[in-house]
C-alpha cells in the first residue's frame, strides 16, 4: 500500500511518516510511505498537484497540509483560504482522477464554542474566526467531490516535531517563573503519536466519512498549563484570566471539545486520556533536553 503524506514537514505530517511503516503488520499489505512538502508539490496550484499525485499514483493521501496561524488567517485572508480550501479541492480532485482515498485534517475550530458539552459530528458548523471558515469550505469541498475519504476533526494538537502549546508553556513558565493562561477555553489535547495511530486504525480498516478524534478527556487550557508543571515538577506560578483579557487578532470558540464515540464505534479503539498521553510527551522532552 502506497501512502502520500502532504505536508510531512508539520508536526502531524513528521509524526505520521515516521510511525506508519512501524504499524503495518503480516495481515495488512506492506506500507510504502512518500513524503511531501511544498517544495514538492504547492496544492494551491491545481495542474501542480494533479501532476504530482498522477505520478506517485498513491492509494492513500493522507493531506496534513494547513495555514494553521489562526491570528495570521485573519489578515492572511486569501492565503488561508487558499491553502485550506482550494489547496485541499485540487487534492480531492487529483485523488478521484487517481483513485486515492483522500484523508483529510480538520479542526474543531469550524465551531462556535456556544454548545455546553463536546461537539458530534452532527452538530452545526458555524466557524467564527477565518481560519474555521476556510477549514469548514475545505471539508465541504472533498465532500462535493468524492465519496472516498476520510475526514478527521481534532484538536489541540501537540508533539515531539514542531513548536506548539506544551513547549511554548514550558518554556515562558522556566524563563519567568509566572505564566497567565485562559480558564475560559475548553477543548482535547491531543498527541500527534495517539492521533497518527488513529489514522492507522482508519486506513487498515478502510473507514469512510467524517470522524471527530482526539485524546479522551476535555480541560480548560488553564488545567493543561497546571498539569504540565505538574508533571515536571517546575515551581510555576500558573494565574488565571479569561479570553476577553487576552487580546488576539482571532476570535475562538471557548469550548470546542469534540465527541469521539462514533469514531470509538467504528474503529473499537478509544483514544487513551490527555493526561496519560501528557506525561509520555513530557517523558519524551525530558529525554530529548538531556540527549
Amino acid at each position: 500500500m502506497k501512502i502520500l503524506i502532504i505536508g510531512a514537514q508539520g508536526m502531524l505530517g513528521r509524526d505520521l511518516v515516521t510511525r506508519l511503516p512501524t504499524l503495518s503488520d503480516p495481515s495488512f499489505p506492506c506500507i510504502e510511505v512518500i513524503a511531501a512538502n511544498h517544495g514538492h508539490v504547492d496544492i494551491t496550484h491545481g495542474p501542480n498537484t494533479t501532476k504530482f499525485i498522477g505520478q506517485i499514483t498513491p492509494d492513500i493521501i493522507v493531506n496534513c497540509a494547513a495555514f494553521t496561524n489562526v491570528d495570521a488567517c485573519e489578515t492572511q485572508i486569501s492565503d488561508s483560504f487558499a491553502v485550506n480550501a482550494t489547496g485541499i479541492k485540487n487534492v480531492a480532485l487529483a485523488g478521484k482522477e487517481t483513485g486515492a482515498k483522500v484523508i483529510h485534517i480538520s479542526t474543531d475550530y469550524v465551531f462556535d464554542g456556544t454548545k455546553n458539552g463536546p461537539y458530534s459530528e452532527t452538530d452545526k458548523p458555524n466557524p467564527i474566526s477565518v481560519y474555521g471558515k476556510s477549514k469548514l469550505e475545505g471539508e465541504r469541498e472533498i465532500q462535493e467531490i468524492s465519496d472516498n475519504y476520510v475526514i478527521i476533526r481534532t484538536a489541540w494538537l501537540y508533539g515531539p516535531n514542531k513548536k506548539n502549546f506544551v513547549t511554548t508553556i514550558l518554556n515562558l513558565g522556566r524563563q519567568k517563573h509566572t505564566v497567565s493562561v485562559v480558564t475560559d477555553q475548553c477543548g482535547c489535547p491531543t498527541y500527534t503519536a495517539d492521533l497518527s495511530y488513529a489514522i492507522w486504525k482508519i486506513i487498515s480498516l478502510d473507514l469512510r466519512g467524517l470522524y471527530h478524534v482526539t485524546n479522551d478527556g476535555t480541560c480548560s487550557r488553564y488545567e493543561w498549563a497546571r498539569k504540565i508543571f505538574e508533571l515536571t515538577g517546575d515551581h510555576v506560578s500558573v494565574l488565571p484570566v479569561k479570553t476577553a483579557d487576552y487580546k488576539r487578532a482571532a476570535t475562538v470558540p471557548q469550548n470546542s471539545s469534540l465527541n469521539c464515540t462514533k469514531y470509538v464505534t467504528a474503529s473499537g479503539h478509544k483514544m487513551r486520556p490527555w493526561q496519560e498521553a501528557l506525561e509520555e510527551y513530557i517523558r519524551l522532552c525530558d529525554y530529548l533536553a538531556t540527549n
